[in-house]
């Protein structure tokens, strides 16, 4: 999934519900990795207590995803989804 689908597709909540895409790539685009992943982490969180993200869930994206990533990118995001499991 794009990082476009997946915010046109997650959950509105109080505080994204005013924010359009652009926006969103804007503010996503100044952060650094070490951000970039506090913001991932959190998301999660808050999808897994929503019931809107599930381990299948994550094992199908990576499914999909690896495919279009280098060896390193592919080792990586497993190890990503392997602490977003926890």
């Amino acid at each position: 999934m794009r990082i476009n689908d997946y915010i046109k597709k997650r959950p509105v909540s109080p505080e994204n519900s005013n924010e359009n895409t652009e926006e969103m790539l804007n503010r996503y685009s100044q952060m650094n990795e070490e951000q970039l992943m506090q913001e991932m982490f959190r998301n999660a969180a808050q999808s897994r207590e929503n019931g809107s993200l599930n381990d299948q869930m994550l094992d199908d994206f990576y499914g999909k995803a690896c495919a279009y990533l280098t060896p390193e990118q592919s080792e990586r995001m497993k190890e990503l989804i392997i602490e977003l499991k926890k």
